[in-house]
């Protein structure tokens, strides 16, 4: 460090010389748990010294006397970073702890001389003196204060606010608080002088946890504690203490958050700082997802003083604003189950009063699903079914999403539910959801039968309403799904105004779905997009989810790739915000979102990520297309990682669910997809006895007509594959004709994609080298852009022969250098490459192809640089150690997968790819 001309000497660091002396409050506080690194937050304090000023603001329990800690290590380990914010270097680095004893702005003043080295003969009687004392040294000074908040008398306040306001140049500052401080934040905005870190940027990641757990904790738990504790530092350190001395049982309720040690810290660090009038208002709302302050106030029997309502402000993210309103608050999941325990314990507390009070109280304002909610937990079921009736029927439940319709079904008895023709909508719609299709069905037949019986509430549901729900059905049998209802759909759609959003929202989701179906892509996509806009307008979270996951599968199947995969990431971020609890949900967004990641490479990821989602699709809703692509997805990814009988497994749960939900389109998906994979792995002999059985499947008047385009497609792929593999390459090929045709009508740039890669091979085995490659070229230029490259590597070896064979045969000249690179890429995946190696002379061998097996032989690599240098055969036989007819041997090839005749042309076509 540098030296301060008022000190005359370079500062001490903490724990040895003069700083010792000083006693603990002017060096950061010893710890004995260091978690991980985290660069994020500590650059945060990096780019806010860069500025002047970092406030660090989070309740207890965020790591903000780690993070100042890590901040202060990091400055006086001498950092060129830190040291480069002044001219002059940093010349000291201080720390202080504030205490209650910091009552008035002398003793303050004092204190702050010491954190900053300020040794002078006559001590600054002011904060002007201080800061011409600091602003007189030549380098630069850096501050941390901990614990701002604890000095909170109104003189230290307004001298807090001129230090802050009038600090020099030369001295930064880095502070903490659990409390916002009247601090004169909004001027430093203004200048640009201020960073400010929150709870949540301190909170710790899903990865974060996932790395300080031991290895034997799964995915699954890990999730599971992340969303009970939503990242919360101190809990985290908890947990790990849990874990070293714990049993299994001490393991699990920990990481589903009802661990007793939680509990106690957040009593012990946050209850007790609440006075008792808002301690009890936050216990009563224990019973509520989110809540207003008059709710609150209502059900307590009080109201919060001023220093209550700042104190909520403060406790983010344990006691947060929501997005219903204002003045809407909601708990932190521990926090709430903390307390719900607490109120659970009160003698003089009936938790189904408030519940009641809390219906009554909906309703009057026309909150009518938390109306009912409630109700139905309060056991007042005829105020429940009046709250039904009240707010249009089974349309209040189709918008809440299926967490909250099944959670509020199963709070109803049975006899409400056949009562009322809205309630027993609203359970077909839990039975289908629930792949009781069967059931839904049965029941959806009888409520219509029944319109005479059920008298005026059967009157107030709109006929449209019916047709939704009898719509899903038939999306989850997978029925009646085909022009004639493609037309009734387009016809209803035609007869509502603009204003009718909901309506037309459902309809062009339905058209959306029968599009895909019928495999006319392009009206399936503008169906999705208008429902979309719908549902954006109708604010309703849970419908735009599964639009943006729609939008997902639709432009997977269309090859617009990186499209789909952006629209599956919004659906995502929708689902953390709005749906986080809903598990089928995420797992159905999973499925769409793994359909892009595999094609990009991510087997792993994959194979990873649909494991824990396959019990969550199959025990919740789902339809055909999302079962067939989840497990042929998990059996791609399992035949790569772990071989056929892990795959197989995944196809025969596919069969399984087939003959549960009666599906027997997914029944033909499964048996494609065994197709496949025998012809994969040379089980040609089982792989032909199938194909026959779908052949005849497909020919059966009865049978015929569940299969759609999809899946003709997927078998004529298939079963070009199988024809290949009997050495019937041309009948393999027509096949493939027929699917390319096919998919440039309709639109699936997916199949368009497959059929030529595998036509590529078939084409060149039956001697048509030309067209080979102009399927090759079509292929690459088509995948390119989107990073696709596992179809590529899913053809093995055999595709990287016939792909080395056209390089022979046409040159790499054919090719740009971008195509060259991606070649490189999709035939040597997962074989070890040999650029960046040394060779034999000690060079380094460049290009872009190191992320797979050259296309060139490392002796043909070699022997091509050699001919950028100039040199003659000679000397290139004398740098490798060959000899001359070896070079030339090495030449010929060299140009015969360039293209090229000639040296001066080889050296042109490699420069211009990129290959020297």
């Amino acid at each position: 460090m540098h030296h301060s001309r008022s000190e005359g000497k370079t500062a001490t660091r903490p724990g040895g010389g003069e700083l010792k002396t000083l006693g603990s409050r002017f060096r950061p506080p010893r710890m004995l748990f260091t978690a991980i690194d985290r660069p994020f937050p500590l650059s945060k304090i990096r780019d806010g010294l860069a500025r002047q000023i970092v406030v660090v603001h989070a309740p207890s329990g965020f790591g903000k006397t780690a993070l100042l800690k890590a901040g202060y290590e990091a400055v006086t380990s001498g950092s060129d970073y830190f040291q480069s914010l002044f001219d002059g270097g940093v010349g000291h680095c201080g720390w202080i702890t504030l205490d209650p004893a910091h009552t008035r702005p002398a003793e303050l003043l004092a204190d702050l001389c010491l954190a900053l080295g300020i040794r002078a003969p006559q001590p600054p009687a002011s904060l002007r003196e201080l800061f011409d004392i600091v602003a007189d040294r030549e380098s630069g000074a850096i501050l941390f204060i901990d614990e701002l908040d604890i000095a909170s008398s109104p003189d230290v306040q307004a001298f807090l606010d001129g230090f802050f306001l009038g600090a020099p140049d030369n001295l930064r500052i880095v502070c903490a608080s659990q409390q916002k401080l009247p601090l004169p934040l909004a001027r430093l905005r203004v200048r640009g002088l201020v960073t400010e870190i929150n709870a949540v940027d301190l909170a710790f990641s899903r990865n974060e946890i996932r790395s300080l757990f031991p290895r034997n904790i799964n995915t699954g738990d890990v999730a599971n504690f992340v969303r009970a504790t939503r990242g919360w530092p101190a809990l985290t350190q908890i947990a790990l203490g849990v874990m070293e001395s714990g049993g299994a049982d001490e393991r699990d309720r920990l990481l589903a958050g009802e661990h007793p040690d939680l509990f106690r810290h957040i009593d012990e660090a946050i209850l007790r700082l609440l006075s008792p009038a808002l301690r009890r208002m936050l216990c009563v709302t224990s019973i509520l997802e989110e809540f207003p302050l008059e709710l609150a106030s209502h059900l307590s029997g009080t109201d919060l003083q001023a220093d209550d309502l700042r104190l909520l402000e403060d406790m983010s993210p344990l006691i947060e604003k929501s997005q219903t309103g204002a003045a809407w608050y909601r708990l932190h999941p521990i926090v709430r189950k903390c307390l719900t325990i607490e109120l659970a314990g009160d003698p003089q507390t009936d938790e189904a009063t408030l519940h009641s009070i809390a219906a009554i109280w909906f309703a009057e304002r026309g909150f009518l699903e938390r109306a009912v909610s409630h109700a139905a937990r309060a056991g007042n079921f005829s105020l429940a079914a009046q709250t039904i009736r009240q707010a249009g029927g089974v349309n209040l439940f189709i918008r809440a999403g299926h967490t909250v319709l099944e959670h509020l079904i199963d709070d109803l008895p049975a006899g409400v539910i056949h009562e009322s023709p809205s309630l027993s909508l609203c359970y077909v719609l839990v039975l289908a959801k629930k792949g009781h299709i069967k059931a839904a069905r049965e029941r959806m037949e009888a409520i219509k039968q029944g319109r005479a019986l059920h008298g005026d509430e059967f009157l107030t549901i709109e006929a449209s309403t019916l047709d939704h729900i009898d719509g899903l059905v038939d999306i989850y049998e997978d029925l009646h799904l085909d022009d004639a209802q493609i037309l009734h759909l387009e016809r209803m759609a035609s007869g509502f105004s603009p204003q009718s959003t909901w309506e037309l929202g459902w309809i062009y989701n339905h058209l959306c779905i029968a599009y895909t179906r019928r495999g006319n892509l392009d009206l399936a996509r503008l169906s999705a997009l208008k429902a979309l806009a719908y549902y954006r307008e109708e604010k309703t979270a849970y419908a735009q989810i599964f639009m943006l996951i729609h939008l997902g599968l639709v432009n997977t199947l269309a090859g617009n790739f990186s499209a789909a995969l952006t629209f599956c990431r919004e659906a995502q971020d929708l689902i953390q915000s709005a749906q986080w609890t809903d598990v089928n949900l995420e797992a159905i967004c999973r499925v769409a979102t793994a359909d892009v990641l595999y094609l990009q490479g991510e087997i792993a990821l994959v194979e990873r990520s649909l494991g824990e989602a396959v019990n969550a699709v199959v025990q919740g809703e789902g339809w055909v297309d999302i079962y067939s692509r989840m497990f042929s997805l998990l059996a791609r990814s399992r035949l790569r990682l772990s071989g056929l009988d892990t795959a197989m497994a995944a196809i025969d749960k596919a069969e399984e669910v087939a003959v549960e939900r009666a599906l027997p389109r997914l029944k033909i998906a499964a048996d494609i997809m065994r197709v496949d994979i025998f012809s994969k792995t040379g089980l040609i002999e089982s792989a032909v006895l199938l194909a026959e059985r779908l052949v005849s499947s497909l020919r059966d008047p009865e049978l015929g007509r569940f299969w759609t385009w999809r899946e003709e497609s997927d078998f004529l792929v298939a079963q070009a594959r199988l024809l290949k593999a009997q050495g019937r390459p041309a009948e393999g090929l027509a096949n493939l004709e027929i699917v390319m045709a096919r998919s440039r009508a309709n639109g699936s740039g997916y199949h368009l994609l497959a059929a030529e890669i595998l036509a590529t091979v078939a084409a060149w085995n039956d001697g048509r080298h030309a067209q080979a490659l102009e399927y090759f070229q079509l292929a690459i230029a088509r995948a390119r852009s989107h990073e696709v490259t596992q179809l590529f590597e899913d053809e093995g070896l055999e595709f990287s022969t016939v792909v080395r064979a056209i390089v022979r045969r046409f040159g790499l000249k054919v090719f740009s250098a971008d195509a060259v690179d991606f070649i490189g890429r999709i035939i040597g995946q997962g074989e070890k490459s040999v650029f960046g190696k040394p060779v034999d002379n000690g060079r380094r061998i460049k290009g872009p192809l190191a992320g797979g097996k050259s296309l060139l032989s490392q002796r043909e690599q070699q022997v091509l640089l050699c001919l950028h240098e100039g040199k003659s055969n000679k000397e290139i036989a004398r740098a490798l150690g060959l000899s001359e007819p070896t070079v030339k041997f090495h030449l010929k090839n060299v140009f015969s997968k360039l293209g090229v005749s000639r040296r001066a042309m080889a050296l042109a076509v490699s420069a211009k790819l990129n290959l020297r």
